[in-house]
């Protein structure tokens, strides 16, 4: 090697030495990066982790107001079903009544046909007074309402006074 080559590798070393720069900002710096990732990575996790809490939560009340809400619809069709049975309770009932007071006005017909045998004078005009009374009792009976009607209790009322007075009245002839 001749000396010019020496040189050359001696500058070259010599600068290589010396040119070399300090790495340690570049580490520094990577280091910051890396823990500024870290750090945002732990915040997205914690956000994340918050997020799918409420989210369950939400779950867990909508869960619970569809059980409510099945429990309501539960509670209704039962009350449908206790209404229906009223309904057909009271309609029995009405029928029962309409019996009874059909069944009513055939012996008092059957009392005003007696009272018409008789001949005397007071006898035939109280079978006339009666007889108007059971045709005002029996046009009274044509428009009975129905049961469910909020008239019903003072129909029926009305209807039972009424044959209660005519039957006093006939026994005490």
């Amino acid at each position: 090697m001749t000396t010019s080559n020496y040189v050359l590798i001696f500058v070259a070393l010599v600068t290589a030495a010396c040119g070399s720069k300090d790495n340690s900002t570049d580490t520094d710096q990577a280091g910051k990066d890396l823990r500024a990732a870290q750090s945002a990575v732990s915040e997205q996790r914690s956000e994340i982790e918050a997020t799918a809490d409420e989210v369950e939560r939400r779950k867990r009340e909508v869960i619970k107001q569809q059980q409510e809400l099945a429990d309501k619809q539960a509670a209704l069709a039962a009350e449908r079903e206790k209404l229906g049975s009223a309904q057909g309770t009271l309609a029995e009932a009405g029928t029962a009544y309409r019996a009874a007071v059909t069944e009513r006005l055939a012996k008092l017909d059957a009392a005003l046909a007696h009272l018409a045998t008789k001949t005397d004078a007071a006898a035939k005009d109280a079978a006339a007074g009666f007889k108007a009374r059971r045709d005002q009792l029996a046009s009274l009976l044509a428009n009975m309402p129905a049961p469910a009607d909020a008239a019903w209790a003072a129909y029926t009322k009305d209807v039972d006074t009424t044959f209660d007075a005519i039957e006093r009245d006939l026994g005490r002839l």
